[in-house]
């Protein structure tokens, strides 16, 4: 069992989306909540979940409770839910046939369809309750959960034999329990002690030639939804004395019985229908647009509550209509590289496969400042049929303009959310040369960088000038990267701000250096390692100037890149050397995270690496690679996936980004990026500190590394420490570990030398 805290943000319009400050060592998640898939009124509110995510919406305070692995969920991925408003219980299946049960805010977890060794089917399709007991239809029978024991009751195989077979819905009518099966619509009666037995369910040989996928209990009948021949062409049928009265057809989605009121989701339209089964509505439009919705029900109040295929959960009354969705990045379960910016942070949805080919994600580029979001303006038309956006930079010399590559179609130049111009090979000069193939040209232009005077640099897979720049002033030139060999997928692009060099990796073992005038080399990440790798994997210069590289096998550093050019720069192989760490593992010495894929590095401000794996998660290791500090997984944390795709960190607020296959989230660290001199603000975050609060209290705004001293208000030193970067944390007690008395107390911090201080107050209420 685990608690479920309701930590993030309630929020009282879906536009606004404000999520509150995360607290240190907590988590949030930045899902797509406006495709609600399934739409479940409660006691008190209503259910909704999506391909992002799950939440829930208060009507009578009009709030939004985002439910994730954050706040105490167990898992990601929401296949269906189901709420029972006898016994208060929410139960929610997740993609991979893990089940929670949700009551009063409690979780209690059931893994063990997850965990068995069924073969084949075992997916969670519909959730039905009677008397205490949910019965989940999957993908191999019936499963009986106990809800007041958080157990399995029993599992009902009622194949021909006992075999397993997929049931997609069950029903209850008064006196028989009813199954769409693999094999037919299967009965019992409802008496009936012994569902495990399979020959007491009998096939219903009336409907004979059609796969029914759901049933509804309504009003005492029940009605089935199936197919002969187009699965989306289903007929509705009404059981009756002598067999199934087909009463209605076409595409529908979803059928729900509720207050009074049987209501088909249809393509376009959602449909309701009194006990007579006399239509009484039907509804083709709300406020804002279409109604094209995946699910609809009728609450026992009347109230009409839609699942939008980009909305959101929609509310019809009889005074108007509403949406509502928690804030989040469109498309947002796709995340392929992350850009920070001030207080800001850039997600790139793109994409390719293994292979290098498109993903054909469509082209958008998502921002968020921590609490709204945004999505490119593409009304006119400069990205139609683009697709697979996979980096993006921000203009040093002016913030206004973002530029973004595109693979497939080149860079597009964008100010106040619009593309103004997309770069190709007709507009640079000849600069960007596309790849030819079977007669198609496309420009595989696979990132984007600025380097510190403001040029643009841009990566061309697969072209004899595969490195490309546009000046501040604006003017475009392609670099032969001929000597370099025949370039393979590039993706990855680093501007080295201590030397002044380009740095490139793709799809090969090879690293690529330029010095952006004439010379280029070959790195060799097997030059001077003690483990031989195979690739390449992610790229990253560490605040004192050294290159971290990750590869299959770990990470090695580049600790002499100066010497990229020692034998000339004209394409040879530089003496460049990646070395590996050497770490102690009780009495035994291993290479840093040989055992590991990696895919992500990113750097914060105490000079820290944040790794990303493959298949292991998260980890957090010292600013040299000797110490692990932290390793996040999916069964120890609310990381929602092993798989972590790409990494960035808000320099700011020194929280970390994680792009994961399940979707973007966010971790908020102890480091923030320093700044030169201290701010004028120095802040401190929970400030007052409230009664009962026992977390860390972090100071942020100091210059770098300073040595802080936090006194009373005597002059008295109660705690002394380092910032990381430029944040502090303070655990609320004295250096003796004792919780301090209330009372304001003062931070005077300074570096090293005594110099740049700063001074800040923090309440602390008993």
């Amino acid at each position: 069992m685990t608690w479920l805290l309701w930590s993030l943000t309630v929020l009282c319009f879906p536009s606004s989306g404000l999520h509150s400050q995360t607290a240190i060592g907590h988590w949030r998640d930045c899902l797509d909540y406006s495709k609600v898939l399934h739409v479940e009124p409660a006691n008190d509110g209503v259910y909704a979940a999506g391909r992002g995510g799950l939440f829930h919406f208060d009507p009578d305070d009009r709030t939004l409770t985002v439910m994730s692995k954050a706040s105490g969920l167990n898992d990601v991925g929401v296949a269906t839910v189901a709420y029972d408003s006898q016994t208060r219980y929410l139960v929610v299946a997740y993609n991979n046939s893990n089940v929670d049960l949700v009551q009063d805010g409690r979780v209690f977890n059931i893994s063990d369809i997850k965990r068995s060794d069924i073969g084949g089917d075992k997916n969670i399709y519909r959730i039905r309750f009677r008397r205490g007991y949910a019965y989940l239809a999957t993908g191999f029978g019936i499963v009986v959960v106990d809800l007041a024991r958080h157990e399995i009751k029993e599992t009902c195989y009622i194949g021909a034999g006992g075999a397993y077979t997929p049931v997609h819905d069950i029903a209850f009518t008064s006196d028989s329990i009813y199954a769409a099966t693999g094999e037919g619509v299967k009965r019992i009666a409802l008496g009936e002690r012994y569902l495990t037995i399979s020959d007491r369910w009998q096939l219903d040989t009336r409907l004979n030639g059609v796969t029914v996928t759901m049933l509804e209990a309504f009003d005492g009948k029940l009605l089935a939804a199936g197919y002969s021949f187009d699965p989306e062409e289903l007929t509705l049928y009404q059981k009756t004395d002598t067999g199934y009265h087909a009463w209605n057809n076409g595409a529908v989605l979803s059928m729900r019985a509720g207050g009074g009121r049987l209501t088909l989701t249809r393509d376009s339209s959602v449909v309701r229908y009194d006990t007579a089964f006399q239509m009484i509505d039907s509804l083709t439009a709300y406020t804002w647009g279409y109604l094209t919705c995946f699910d609809a029900v009728t609450s026992d109040d009347g109230t009409l509550w839609a699942g939008h295929s980009w909305d959101g959960l929609i509310r019809f009354t009889a005074t108007g209509d509403e949406a509502f969705h928690p804030a989040g990045p469109f498309s947002g379960d796709y995340v392929y590289s992350l850009t920070p910016f001030n207080y800001r942070m850039l997600v790139c949805p793109g994409g390719h496969n293994s292979f290098y080919g498109n993903a054909y994600l469509p082209a958008d580029l998502f921002s968020t400042d921590g609490r709204s979001w945004r999505s490119l303006d593409l009304s006119n038309g400069m990205l139609a049929s683009a697709t697979d956006l996979l980096s993006a930079d921000v203009n040093p010399n002016d913030t206004n303009e973002i530029v973004a590559a595109l693979w497939g179609r080149g860079v597009a130049s964008i100010r106040n959310n619009k593309v103004q111009v997309l770069y190709d090979e007709n507009n640079t000069g000849g600069a960007l040369v596309p790849f030819y193939s079977g007669g198609i040209s496309t420009l595989r232009t696979g990132a984007v960088t600025f380097d510190g005077d403001g040029n643009l640099w841009v990566l061309n897979s697969h072209s004899g000038y595969a490195l490309a720049r546009r000046t501040a002033s604006g003017t475009w030139k392609g670099f032969s990267t001929s000597r370099l060999d025949d370039m393979p997928s590039l993706d990855k692009l680093i501007w080295d701000s201590i030397n002044h060099y380009l740095w490139f990796c793709g799809r090969s073992n090879v690293i690529y250096v330029h010095d952006g005038d004439g010379r280029m080399a070959k790195v060799n990440p097997n030059n001077g390692s003690k483990l031989s790798t195979d690739n390449v994997t992610a790229l990253v210069q560490d605040r004192t100037g050294n290159l971290w590289v990750g590869t299959n096998k770990g990470i090695k550093v580049i600790y002499d890149a100066a010497k990229a050019f020692q034998y000339g720069g004209a394409g040879e192989v530089s003496p460049v050397t990646c070395s590996n760490i050497t770490i102690t593992n009780g009495e035994f010495y291993e290479y840093l995270m040989a055992y590991e894929s990696i895919t992500a590095i990113a750097v914060d401000g105490a000079n820290r690496k944040w790794v990303g794996t493959a298949a292991g998660g998260l980890y957090l290791i010292s600013a040299n690679g000797m110490d692990q500090l932290e390793h996040f997984t999916a069964e120890n944390s609310p990381l929602f996936s092993n798989k972590i795709v790409t990494l960035a960190i808000q320099p700011r607020t020194g929280e970390v980004y994680i792009g994961t296959e399940q979707g973007l989230q966010v971790y908020r660290s102890t480091a923030t990026y320093a700044v030169g001199t201290p701010l004028d603000d120095i802040h401190a975050f929970p400030n007052p500190v409230r009664p009962g609060y026992e977390g860390p209290i972090a100071i942020k705004g100091f210059v770098r590394d300073a040595m802080v001293h936090i006194t009373d208000a005597a002059g008295h030193t109660v705690y002394s420490t380092q910032a990381l970067g430029g944040q502090a944390i303070w655990n609320g007690r004295t250096v003796n570990g004792e919780r301090v008395a209330a009372g304001v107390y003062y931070v005077f911090a300074a570096d090293n030398e005594g110099g740049n201080r700063s001074v800040a107050k923090i309440l602390i209420l008993r």
